[in-house]
Formats: structure tokens, C-alpha cells, sequence
């Protein structure tokens, strides 16, 4: 069906009857005015008036009515008013004419209107009772959209109450993992934080896929995965209030249910029952899946932003789907535990025939909330001084802004959660003006509906307008949720069903955009060498810092080879993660052979590495350019800069993991909170202690002149790191120093080159900006070369020995904080204006052109240090 056609049909029935309704009103009261019609002619003065009154009505409701209120019968009623109003225009012309009614009038309008009301009487009490019939169906209700609108709530309050009473907390018990291997993990953990209870990850179809409404008002479809995400078992799960309204007990599932099911593989659909006051049951019989789900972790919406194509087909059906569910859900766990954003949105790939690498079913899918206890912003305890009052609906109004948008919505972390609310409000209102200018290719007439349900969750004052008045609080829900019904999910379902004729069950499939135009480079192909002289200038071009940096790594690297030393030197990044799929490494793939190790702590049972803020994707294409030759590690430890504060646990985490488990030499984070976190402290020196101080940590200093440095930099155990641009002039943006060390080291963190902005501008825009997150990666691939380079340099150099063994031990010293650090100031020329400014630069360090002279000035600053040790 042409879409397009279909809603310029439909806003014709309507306006054409409104603009007809008041001409022939106006009319028929021109008549009574001029003594053309009078009282005295008895039935055909009193029929004239009603129906001139009534379309006079007609032509309001209908001026006043946002198209998608019209349903298919008032949209039929209108169509047999057009052609009453035909009969009456012409009066001695043949057979009502159909649809568009795009006549002309030949005579007099008034003449005719007046011979058919003296002609004829029955036919014009015909057209009063059509007129009645529009009119009721137009007016029932009362305030606001016709009754025709809001008498489809479907979904009755009973069904929430039966999920919060005792549905979700049976699913929650159900889905703990029984397996042998957690629970003795478990008991030597003595894990008692419900939060830290391993549970298998569970997710609610957001979409309708059952075509009986009655049903789909209490059922539930759910997938559930094995720990690993190596399956995912499809649930149809109905909910009873009352035990005896099915038939079929079923079998009852205890604690860790789920287990033995996954276990089966069964590759069927796995029907449940909810009976208020017994529990969960699985019932005798199963289903057909609908589909085949690939494994692993599926496709997060921000990612789905970002590298699919949407049309206007999709935005409108995702976003109906969305704003059903959030309605259907509605002052239930699922939303009070939980922020619906792009990040928990998830879609899932399929396997088989029908699965494509660059095709993805637009399915949505929202992440139970186990194990949380609420929502962050629920305990504001100064709400006066939010901007928008209903911080729930605001959260589906940013998410219908990015898919309307096609992108993520961007923002910058502020001071609290009230600053950050109201900041984020009003970005969110200036993109809300984007999104009204935007045009959905040529999808122009209607777009206007789909805009307007944006505002109304953006801008608050029309969520509850009763809300100053004597309501009663806890009832309150019950008005924001019929108005989020009439004012979103309506008009979003008109788009969906009768603007694209979008049947109950039907799944769209997007394809991924083209791989950006980067040049890409072949793996095999040898990198030239160029000589060290290259690196004597005493000067640094702006913006070619990077790849003089990357000339001297390789040169290490031929080195390193070249002595056939193989130990590896490793990276830890605690950051935002990696994101795999970034252009520039599917265009240069040999860029994630670095990577040698991940872990998230984010979502612990994530198969996949991902990163959807793109800070820690920057930081590790820093390193692979400036130290190609190390191993990296990956930590992620936050999903993105908001949720930093609340991340402590996992960067303790994540600092424990990185200095025992996976070995690094380096553990880099670029991050930094105002104040000391003990937590955080006892890792660092936990694993300073267990690794007999043979670990360097770098931290940034932070980026506000008016704040001190930020911890962890400040730790005694941690390398501060300040930016200074290529020039080694020191950002006027950094922190002030808090430490009483003789020397404060920085390294490039400006002139960023050109190439490395425009890789990140498209997909992870304002993330690839100059400051001491920068630095800090930079930093980070100085050291690591610097220790690749200490592996080689014995036999570089040549010594035997008594000199070997001392050699050793001296540039051992180079593992430890103090030793890096000592170095570091080396590889510095001295300014003379600030004493205790040292800008880090190779470069410099690299005029001496002999392995010797190097190994001199190290050797003689790590010897100093060990003295006075």
C-alpha cells in the first residue's frame, strides 16, 4: 500500500467535510437573514436550522481534532456526509458521487440548498440523523480527544498490579543461576548484595506479536539467555489475577527455573502462566519460535542509531512500539527500577536463513531490572528546581527525539543530578527545534504528529495540568497515564496502523550504512622504516606530533624484533570500553590484533566488548597509534561519563583485575573524581603491594583551571598527567597541582590531528577534544615504548657481565611508578620560566642517535632514583 496516498486520502475526508460543513452552515443562515427561508414554511425552516447548527458543530470538532483521531468508522461517517451535502447541492443530479467529492458548483448553492429543503422533507431528516451520528461520535467523552480515542485503554489497572505484586519478583527468583560452577562460586564470595546475585539475563519484547488485543493486554513475550549469551530461549508469559482462569496448571517453577530449560536447547517457544498467589508455571505444550537469535549481546538502540539506516517507516513503528510499551508499563518495576534509554533498548540479530551481518530485525527489546533498587532521580529531594517534573516521560521524549533524530542524544556532564536534569532538558529542547525542520524524505503532511508527541513528553506543563488542584497523590500516575496514551502512543498507533498499514505481528528489517570512506590499508603491507634522523629536529611540526610518535614506536618495535626479544608489554585502559565495529577498525582491521585481553564490568555477562560513549574507543586508537607495538587491555568501568560517580566498585574492580589477572605494565585512567575514594586506594596499593611496586599507574589531572587535580592522579602510587599542545606549552584548561613533587609532567593532549578528528566526528562527535584525557593515552603509548625499548636495549648495547646484571637491575626500576616517572622527566627538555614543568616529548629525547646514549641518560636517572631510595 502507497502510504503517502493513504493519509492524503484521509486528510481530505476530513478537511473537505469541515471547509463544506461551514459554507453550506453559513449558507442556510444567509438565507434566515434575508427572509429567503422563514418560519412561516413550517417543516423546511426547522429541518434548515438543525442541520445548519449541527454542521456548524461538525465544522468545529473537526477544526479542533488532530487527524489521527479520526477512526475508520467516524472516517465513514464523514464520506456520508459528503454525500448528503452532494444530494443537497444538487438536488436533480443522478447518484451521490464517491470520494473526492472535487465538484464545482454550476448554479446558485443557495437556490438548490433552498429547493432541497422545501422538496425534500424526508431526505433532510435523513441527512439531520447523519449529522447526529458524526456529531456523538465526535463529542462523546468530553474534555480533550473525543472519547473515540481514549476508549481504547486496553490494558486495565488489575495487570499492573498483578506485575508488581508478585509477577516480577517471580521472574527475578526464576531466572538465578542453579548452575554447579556459580553456586560454588558464590559460596566462596559469601555473595549476600542482591545486586550481586548472578541471575540470566532476561529481556520484554516491546512489540506487539499477538494479534488477539485481549491477550496481548496481559501477555508478555521474554527471552532469556544462557550466562554466557550463547543461546536465547523465547517465553510467552500471561499473567492471572485470578488461579482458576486457566485451566492448565502447568508445571511450577522454583528458584534458578530457567536453568534446566536453557539446558534443553529446545528451540521452541516456552509458554507461562502468572497466577496471582502461586507463582510461575510452565505449561504442557510449546510453540513455533518466531525466530532464531544469533548469540551473543544484540545491538544496543544507540548502536542501532548510528550504523542503520532508518526510514520514516521505521522511526514512526519503533517509536509506537517504545511508547505502547512505557504506556502498557506504566507505574510498574519495569519503570520505576529502571531509565529507558538508548542504551538499555536492545535488538537482536537471527541465525539461519533469514540472519544477515548487515540486516537487523527491528524488534525491540528492554533489560529486566534485577537486582536494582530504583531509579537514581526517584529521591530528588529539591524537585522544585527541575525544569521538567516528570523525569520518566522526559526519558521516552529523549528517546523518541534520537530515533526521530537518527542519532544519539549528546550531552555534557554537569555539576549534580539537578544541574544535569535541567541541562539535558533544555538540550533536549533545541534538538526538539532540529527535529521539527528535519524532513523525513518528503515525508512532510504528518510528520507534524509524530513532532507533537515529542513535545509533549519534552515540554511538562501538559503531562499533568491537574496537578496544582486537590488530587490525590498516589492516583496521579493514573492521569499522566491516560494523557501519555492520548497525546503519544495514539497518535504515534494512528502513524503506525492506518498511515503505513502496519499489521499486529509484522517485524521490519533495517539494513547497516556502508562503511565510511576511510582508506583503508592492507595488513600485509610493510610499514617503510624511516631513519632515526628523522626525529632530530628539535622542533614539532602541529599535528604531525602522532606520527612522529608512531615512527618511533615502530623503530623500537624493528629493534625489539631484531634482538628476538618476545615479552610482551601490556596496556590496562578502565574506560567506556571499545567499540569493535568503529570505523577505522573495519577499515584497518589489523589495528584490533592489540588487543589481547577484555573485560566488562558494566555488564558482566556481555560475550562482546562495546562502548557506546566512544571516550574509551578514543583512548585506545590513541595508543595502537602511538604504540602500536603493545598489548592492550580492556576495562570498561562505566557506561559513559554520567554514570562515572556511580562506577567506583567496578574501577576497583576493574584495577584488581587488570594488576593480578591480566598482568599489565601500564594501567591508564583517564578519568577523575573530586574526592578520594578509599575503595579505590586499597586496590591501587593492594596490587602495588602484590606486585612488588612493578606496575605503573597514569591518571589525568582533569581539565578545569578552577578545580584542583582530581584523584587518582593525585595518589602517591599514580603518574599525574597534565596536556600541553605540540609545542609543550601547558594547557591554561588544566587542573592546579596539588602535589609537592619537584616536577609536573604533561604530554601532547592539543593539536589533535585532523585525521584522528574526522574518524571520530561522525560516529562519536565532541569526544575527540583536546585536554588530559588525551595526555593521559599519549602518556600511556610513551611508556609503554619506553619499556618495549628497556626489553632490547641489553643486548643492544652489548654488555656482559657484572655490567649485564647491574643493567638488569637498574632498568627494572623502569616497572615501577617512580621509575616511569623519573624517566618520563627525562624524555623532557627543561623550561626555564616554569622549573617544574616537564612537557614529555620523544621526540626531543630522540636526537640522541646511538642505542648507547640513550641507554646513558636512562641508565644514570634510574640510578639516581635507586640511590635515594
Amino acid at each position: 500500500m502507497n502510504a503517502s496516498y493513504t493519509m492524503a486520502e484521509d486528510t481530505g475526508v476530513s478537511a473537505l467535510l469541515a471547509s463544506r460543513a461551514i459554507v453550506f452552515s453559513r449558507v442556510i443562515y444567509d438565507a434566515f437573514r434575508g427572509g429567503r427561508l422563514k418560519p412561516s414554511d413550517h417543516g423546511s425552516y426547522c429541518a434548515a436550522h438543525g442541520i445548519a447548527a449541527r454542521l456548524h458543530l461538525i465544522n468545529e470538532y473537526l477544526g479542533s481534532l488532530p487527524l489521527y483521531g479520526l477512526e475508520p468508522d467516524v472516517d465513514q461517517l464523514c464520506r456520508t456526509m459528503l454525500r448528503s451535502l452532494d444530494a443537497i447541492s444538487r438536488p436533480t443530479v443522478g447518484p451521490a458521487r464517491s470520494f473526492p467529492f472535487n465538484w464545482t458548483y454550476t448554479t446558485d448553492l443557495e437556490t438548490d440548498v433552498m429547493n432541497f429543503f422545501k422538496k425534500q422533507t424526508g431526505k433532510s431528516q435523513e441527512i439531520g440523523r447523519d449529522c447526529d451520528n458524526l456529531i456523538q461520535r465526535l463529542t462523546k467523552g468530553g474534555d480533550g480527544l473525543p472519547k473515540i480515542v481514549t476508549q481504547h485503554l486496553e490494558t486495565p489497572d488489575t495487570f499492573l498490579d498483578d506485575l508488581n505484586n508478585g509477577a516480577f519478583d517471580a521472574l527475578q527468583s526464576i531466572a538465578e543461576c542453579q548452575s554447579t560452577e556459580y553456586q560454588t562460586c558464590r559460596t566462596m564470595l559469601t555473595v549476600e548484595d542482591d545486586s550481586e546475585i548472578m541471575r540470566h539475563p532476561t529481556r520484554l519484547c516491546l512489540h506487539e506479536l499477538q494479534a488477539d488485543q485481549k491477550k496481548v493486554a496481559r501477555d508478555m513475550t521474554v527471552l532469556v539467555s544462557a550466562m554466557g549469551m550463547t543461546l536465547w530461549q523465547e517465553f510467552s508469559l500471561m499473567i492471572f489475577s485470578n488461579p482458576s482462569s486457566h485451566a492448565d496448571d502447568g508445571q511450577l517453577l522454583s528458584r534458578g527455573g530457567f536453568c534446566h530449560i536453557l539446558d534443553q536447547e529446545i528451540y521452541a517457544s516456552v509458554p507461562l502462566s502468572y497466577k496471582g498467589g502461586q507463582g510461575l508455571f510452565r505449561l504442557n505444550y510449546s510453540r513455533v519460535l518466531r525466530q532464531i537469535f544469533q548469540a551473543g549481546n544484540g545491538e544496543p538502540l544507540k548502536r542501532v542509531l548510528r550504523y542503520y539506516n532508518l526510514t520514516p517507516k521505521d522511526k514512526v513503528l519503533l517509536s509506537y512500539a517504545i511508547a505502547r510499551s512505557f504506556w502498557k508499563y506504566y507505574n510498574s518495576e519495569l519503570i520505576m527500577r529502571t531509565k529507558w534509554t538508548s542504551d538499555d533498548i536492545w535488538f537482536m540479530p537471527e541465525e539461519g536463513n533469514r540472519g544477515s551481518r548487515d540486516q537487523l530485525p527491528l524488534c525491540a527489546y528492554l533489560s529486566f531490572p534485577f537486582g536494582t533498587p530504583g531509579r537514581t532521580d526517584s529521591d530528588i529531594s529539591d524537585k522544585d528546581q527541575l525544569t521538567h517534573k516528570y523525569p520518566q516521560i522526559f526519558d521516552i521524549g529523549v528517546l523518541l527525539l534520537e530515533i526521530g533524530l537518527a542519532k544519539p542524544f549528546q550531552t555534557i556532564d554537569r555539576k549534580n543530578r539537578i544541574s544535569q536534569a535541567n541541562f539535558n532538558h533544555k538540550r533536549a529542547i533545541d534538538e526538539l527545534e532540529e527535529l521539527r525542520k528535519m524532513d523525513w524524505d518528503g515525508f512532510r503532511n504528518n510528520k507534524k504528529y509524530f513532532d507533537e508527541a515529542v513535545r509533549f513528553c519534552l515540554e511538562s506543563e501538559g503531562v499533568n495540568p491537574a496537578s496544582e488542584q486537590q488530587k490525590p497523590v498516589e492516583k496521579e500516575y493514573i492521569v499522566i497515564r491516560s494523557r501519555f496514551y492520548e497525546y503519544v502512543v495514539f497518535p504515534l498507533k494512528w502513524l503506525a496502523t492506518k498511515g503505513f498499514g502496519t499489521q499486529v505481528g509484522h517485524i521490519n528489517y533495517v539494513n547497516k550504512k556502508p562503511p565510511s570512506p576511510l582508506q583503508r590499508v592492507s595488513d600485509n603491507e610493510p610499514r617503510k622504516l624511516e631513519p632515526e634522523a628523522e626525529f632530530h629536529s628539535a622542533t614539532v611540526v602541529p599535528q604531525m606530533w602522532l606520527r612522529d610518535l608512531k615512527k618511533i614506536s615502530e623503530v623500537v618495535e624493528h629493534k625489539r624484533r631484531t634482538c628476538a626479544v618476545s615479552a610482551e608489554i601490556r596496556v590496562a585502559i578502565l574506560d567506556t570500553g571499545l567499540d569493535r565495529e568503529f570505523p577505522a577498525f573495519r577499515a584497518k582491521s589489523g589495528l584490533m590484533k592489540s588487543i589481547v585481553e577484555e573485560r566488562d564490568f558494566v555488564n558482566p555477562n556481555a560475550p562482546i566488548m562495546t562502548d557506546d560513549f566512544g571516550h574509551g574507543t578514543l583512548m585506545a586508537r590513541l595508543l595502537m597509534e602511538c604504540a602500536p607495538g603493545a598489548g592492550i587491555i580492556v576495562a570498561r568501568v562505566a557506561k559513559n561519563t554520567n554514570e562515572l560517580e556511580s562506577s567506583r566498585e567496578n574501577i576497583k574492580k576493574a584495577i584488581l583485575w587488570a594488576g593480578q589477572i591480566g598482568k599489565a605494565d601500564i594501567i591508564l585512567m583517564s578519568f577523575g573524581f573530586h574526592h578520594k575514594d578509599q575503595g579505590i586506594c586499597d586496590a591501587i596499593e593492594k596490587v602495588q603491594k602484590e606486585r612488588q611496586e612493578n606496575i605503573i599507574f597514569l591518571a589525568s589531572a582533569g581539565n578545569s583551571s578552577i578545580d584542583d587535580e582530581s584523584f587518582p592522579a593525585r595518589h602517591p602510587a599514580v603518574i599525574s598527567v597534565y596536556a600541553t599542545n605540540c609545542n609543550g606549552v601547558f594547557l591554561q584548561s588544566n587542573a592546579r597541582s596539588t602535589s609537592n613533587s619537584a616536577t609536573v609532567l604533561g604530554t601532547f593532549g592539543d593539536d589533535i590531528p585532523n585525521s584522528l578528528q574526522e574518524e571520530f566526528s561522525s560516529t562519536y562527535p565532541k569526544i575527540c577534544e583536546p585536554g588530559s584525557s588525551v595526555a593521559t593515552a599519549i602518556m600511556a603509548g610513551i611508556s609503554a615504548t619506553l619499556l618495549i625499548y628497556a626489553t632490547a636495549l641489553p643486548q643492544l648495547i652489548s654488555l656482559q657481565g657484572k655490567a649485564a646484571s647491574t643493567t638488569d637491575k637498574i632498568l627494572q626500576l623502569l616497572w615501577t611508578t617512580k621509575g616511569m616517572e623519573a624517566a618520563l622527566g627525562r624524555l623532557a627538555p627543561k623550561d626555564e620560566d616554569f622549573p617544574r614543568h616537564r612537557a614529555v616529548n620523544p621526540i626531543w629525547f630522540w636526537k640522541k642517535s646511538i642505542d648507547l646514549a640513550r641507554y646513558a641518560a636512562i641508565f644514570d636517572t634510574l640510578s639516581n632514583l635507586d640511590r635515594t631510595s
